[in-house]
């Protein structure tokens, strides 16, 4: 699982599958400052710097493990007339964006334009439809038949809704976007380990022990209204079996490209879970998700 994102990011959040595609569109949405290869995305958040896994990477797990691809792990669709509030917009744009990166990446052509269609109905709900205009829409239908063009397309279409954000002082919801990109890419880890038993998947899992520590604490800083205790608490919960990970960290200096001014942080790390610390993982991030789509 390649992980990065934002940095106040929604286009980095939730769809960190800009980072899958080699070609000059990528090197200008990605967070120059700091490369892990170890992840997809690192970045800061108001200075704190973790990762979160790459919807893409998931999906490139399982085709490499030749997963058929599977409708079921999609939140669907019908449930987006559902989410009324801010709150349940914005956690749920972070889940269909995910998902829009699976269905691209499986080169589901149909199912990609109705995912795209619900993530520029809930931009619009938020205040975003600049972002996601008309140019946008045609520019996507007419290269639905090119995945990589979809990925630069609907990334470049993020990189516009992060700029408006950070500009209105929106990090609240920013923040619950990048929430629910991370709950919709756990869901898809663990539904992928629960397949295969893969042990990389596993270590992926349990890499993100930090980076739900740093979440519950953006979350926390961005609740003035109290809106997010209860996904707080859950991710709290959550937070009792990733604690029970045993991962032995070796730090190696960072190498850093003075001319590109570039600095990649290089680290070993070996991650140690049970099956029961696994198995309860699996059921909270299920639950999680489910109480956050309905």
């Amino acid at each position: 699982m390649k992980i990065k994102i934002y940095s106040v990011t929604l286009y980095l959040l939730t769809f960190a599958i800009i980072s899958s595609c080699s070609n000059s569109s990528e090197k200008d949405s990605i967070d120059k400052d700091v490369i892990d290869p170890a992840s997809s995305l690192n970045t800061n958040f108001d200075g704190k710097i973790f990762s979160i896994p790459s919807p893409v990477q998931t999906a490139m797990f399982i085709k490499a493990l030749n997963l058929p691809y599977d409708n079921n792990v999609l939140n669907p669709i019908e449930n987006s007339s559902n989410y009324s509030t801010e709150f349940k917009q914005a956690l749920n744009l972070g889940i269909y964006g995910t998902d829009l990166g699976y269905c691209s990446l499986y080169e589901q052509k149909n199912n990609s334009l109705k995912y795209l269609s619900i993530v520029e109905k809930l931009t619009r709900q938020l205040g975003l439809e600049g972002a996601f205009d008309k140019t946008f829409m045609s520019r996507f239908e007419k290269n639905s038949s090119n995945q990589d063009s979809m990925l630069v397309i609907t990334a470049d279409a993020y990189r516009k809704a992060d700029y408006f954000l950070k500009n209105a002082k929106r990090k609240s919801t920013s923040s619950l976007i990048l929430a629910g990109g991370w709950i919709e890419s756990m869901h898809f880890a663990c539904k992928m380990y629960g397949t295969t038993k893969n042990s990389k998947i596993k270590e992926r899992i349990g890499e993100q022990q930090q980076t739900l520590t740093t979440m519950i604490e953006i979350l926390d800083e961005f609740n003035k209204s109290k809106q997010n205790d209860e996904l707080i608490s859950s991710l709290n919960d959550l937070k009792i079996e990733f604690d029970k990970i045993i991962i032995d960290y070796k730090y190696v200096a960072p190498k850093t490209d003075a001319k590109n001014k570039v600095t990649t942080l290089q680290h070993e790390i070996k991650v140690e879970i049970s099956e029961n610390v696994m198995s309860a993982i699996s059921t909270k991030v299920n639950n999680l998700r489910e109480s956050v789509i309905k």
